[in-house]
């Protein structure tokens, strides 16, 4: 049982009422729905996730992103909340193109959406999402329930957290270093937002790779979780009742927060002979000085005694040289991508100190047969304008290269694998000393661009002062 959930909703009561009658009702946008109190717009419902940015009709908007969203919708590209449907630990046979929504009231004082799936095996997912206004909070209230019926009894991510300004493009921007919440045990933990830890610590990976450390267990059969801390924006879960315990695990690239549940027993067996999932939940916005206050008494997470995966962080910033001169802290929060290299300097990919450009270290990159191999930022993107050109440059220096060694930007749809567009450098072959490469590509409808430093065949290519900078906004064609 949760010792802190009853202090949690305490503290969004205001000391008097706030009377307010709303006025819900929906305007269809393609396959999506914009909610509205009045003439006010609160959120964008699609098909898999929420975009939420009203959470009082006295308090003005949380905006993370002021401009719509474009045809590439994702994390830094929504206006503030990105609430989804977990697909990332779905059971692989669930399908989120079989997600159907219906309506179940339309407008007035209460909004009721049906969101229902059906898998191949028989098993049913479903979500009912709420929208409605409590006088007692001055707030509106967003409220969840997650009912499943499935054939075995592994858990899976019943729902997701992911809010704009976790991550981005530069420290001032970012609305909060940690996420906290509170252990099984009752105690209050937390994390910090750094893609070195996650990356190269055992904190990243899922459950059966590289370790369980960016997991915990949730009280039971109520949690919480939030994010802290914000002057006027901490977006928390409140699981006010679930029938499984529950894990929550922080994601190893955007902080994003999954809610997951654990495992089934006996008694969550029905007449039906399906397990059955259950869980009450709403998002909330807590108070800062609340949500200053948690995370004040929360402690971080303990540091094993060995760690089973650790690498070297090195940081890769846009618009400044990255000479790769100092690894990073991981413990310390840390928003841009990072270059992860094995330790030690005898692997194909090394933090070396052989030779550099500048400063005393270089990334190096050795094979002895063919292949592509390739040092590219992970944990955290590359963020950037769309319909804007940018340039990556580097110094490239080779040790008898049969085939090439080179550099690269591609454009792509949030995850590396959906890649739309890329352009390469030109081609070192041979031993050649220290050679600026540079390659330009325009964003296009594309949100990220991926630098790719990219040796090809037997030989050793080092790499150094990369610099990934805009060059010059496009000319957009409607």
């Amino acid at each position: 049982m949760s010792v802190y959930l009853n202090k949690l909703v305490s503290g969004l009561v205001r000391s008097t009422s706030s009377q307010h009658i709303p006025a819900f009702h929906l305007k269809a946008e393609g396959e999506n729905w914009r909610v509205f109190d009045g003439d006010r717009a609160l959120a964008l419902f699609y098909p898999v996730f929420l975009d939420i940015w009203a959470f009082s009709p006295f308090e003005p908007d949380e905006i993370a992103n002021p401009k719509p969203p474009g045809k590439v919708v994702d994390l830094h590209t929504i206006h503030n909340t990105f609430l989804n449907f977990g697909m990332q630990e779905w059971p692989k046979h669930w399908n989120p193109d079989d997600l159907r929504w219906e309506w179940e009231r339309e407008s007035g004082d209460e909004l009721i959406a049906n969101v229902t799936l059906t898998a191949q095996e028989g098993e049913t997912c479903h979500w009912q999402l709420r929208v409605s206004y409590d006088p007692d909070r001055g707030s509106y209230r967003y409220q969840v329930t997650v009912d499943a019926r499935k054939i075995d009894p592994e858990g899976f991510e019943g729902f997701n957290l992911m809010t704009a300004g976790a991550l981005a493009d530069r420290p001032e921007k970012r609305r909060w270093t940690h996420s906290v919440w509170e252990n099984a045990d009752g105690q209050l933990r937390r994390i910090v937002h750094s893609n070195a830890l996650f990356t190269c610590t055992d904190f990243a990976g899922v459950r059966n790779e590289k370790g369980p450390w960016r997991w915990r267990n949730l009280p039971y059969p109520q949690a919480w979780m939030a994010y802290a801390a914000h002057p006027s924006f901490n977006p928390a879960f409140l699981i006010h009742k679930t029938t499984v315990p529950l894990l929550g695990a922080t994601c190893s690239a955007l902080f994003d927060e999954h809610i997951v549940w654990n495992r089934a027993g006996q008694d969550n067996l029905g007449e039906d002979g399906y397990f059955h999932f259950h869980m009450e939940l709403e998002f909330v916005n807590l108070p800062a000085n609340l949500a200053n206050e948690l995370l004040d008494q929360a402690i971080d997470p303990v540091k094993p005694k060995k760690w089973r995966h650790e690498t070297i962080a090195l940081p890769f910033h846009m618009g400044v040289e990255n000479s790769f001169e100092k690894q990073v802290d991981p413990w310390l929060p840390e928003e841009c991508p990072m270059i992860e290299v094995p330790l030690g300097e005898d692997g194909p990919i090394a933090w070396s100190d052989e030779t550099a450009h500048s400063g005393k270290h270089s990334l190096r990159l050795r094979q002895a047969e063919s292949g592509r191999m390739q040092i590219l930022p992970e944990g955290a993107v590359c963020r950037v304008q769309s319909h804007t050109r940018y340039r990556l440059s580097a110094w490239v220096k080779t040790e008898n290269v049969v085939e090439l060694a080179k550099i690269e930007l591609a454009g792509y749809a949030y995850t590396y694998n959906n890649i739309s567009h890329e352009a390469s450098s030109a081609k070192l072959r041979g031993s050649q000393d220290w050679t600026r490469l540079e390659v330009e590509l325009d964003s296009g409808e594309q949100a990220y661009l991926m630098p790719y430093l990219v040796l090809v065949g037997p030989g050793a290519a080092w790499f150094d002062d990369v610099l990934f900078e805009e060059v010059a906004t496009s000319r957009i064609t409607l």
